[in-house]
């Protein structure tokens, strides 16, 4: 294969990661805390084998490598439902929830109580508090939320929401759609505060991932055709170099 057609080649495959992420924010524009993700390249040099007509080593072929998807940390807009098991948080921080793989974060605070009475997300998910899983409520007996997080009914509180943030939070992975997960440990976030019956949106601008997504689109079949173009060139040079 010609360096120009490896060029080509590496190029499309980047232009293809980079369409999906962003069809896959346009997919995700109405879903409530979803963060934006954005597709991160590095060079990657390509030893060279062999060696030019001056008989020096062959330099490096330098290459993008579509290495890292990063998330956007910018706050959604925060919309208001009057739901009170809607939470939305104001400042940087994320809810704790427990999934089979172990502790997920989200922004989506879309809750509702399971049949035992658990605070879960709408997956199901138990909602978790600062002393682990919080206590299960009495299904006639309503749950209300604080600003500081502390859950609880007329009766009895059930325990305070478990919050955390992140030094480095672009760099959490997302798992399905609103889910995240971290190598990082997290930290407890002490200033962010509940706002109840309240939801936060996607962070994602619709009409710029548009615009990028034609962008990109027509950019990968400009590369294609040129792909194909290279390819022709390789195909005629080795019948070429066929011997008679």
């Amino acid at each position: 294969m010609g360096e120009t057609t490896l060029i080509h080649l590496s190029r499309l495959i980047g232009l293809q990661r980079k369409l999906d992420v962003t069809a896959q924010n346009v997919a995700n524009v109405d879903t409530n805390g979803f963060r934006a993700r954005e597709l991160s390249f590095r060079e990657y040099l390509k030893p060279g084998h062999g060696v030019d007509e001056s008989g020096k080593q062959e330099r490096p072929l330098s290459l993008p490598d579509p290495r890292f998807v990063f998330t956007h940390g910018a706050q959604g807009p925060v919309q208001a439902t009057g739901n009170p098991l809607d939470l939305a948080i104001d400042g940087d921080a994320y809810f704790v929830v427990m999934t089979e793989q172990g502790e997920r974060y989200t922004r989506n605070g879309a809750f509702v109580t399971d049949a035992r009475g658990r605070l879960v997300t709408e997956d199901g998910h138990p909602v978790l508090g600062r002393d682990g899983a919080l206590q299960p409520s009495d299904k006639n007996d309503p749950i209300s939320i604080g600003p500081d997080g502390v859950v609880g009914t007329k009766q009895r509180v059930l325990g305070r929401l478990r919050l955390v943030r992140f030094e480095r939070p672009q760099f959490l992975q997302p798992v399905g759609a609103s889910l995240l997960r971290s190598e990082e440990k997290p930290a407890p976030a002490s200033t962010s505060k509940i706002v109840s019956g309240a939801i936060e949106k996607s962070n994602v601008q619709s009409a710029r991932e548009m615009m990028r997504l034609t962008e990109i689109t027509r950019a990968y079949e400009m590369v294609g055709s040129l792909l194909k173009n290279s390819q022709d060139a390789d195909d005629i040079n080795k019948l070429a170099n066929v011997p008679d």
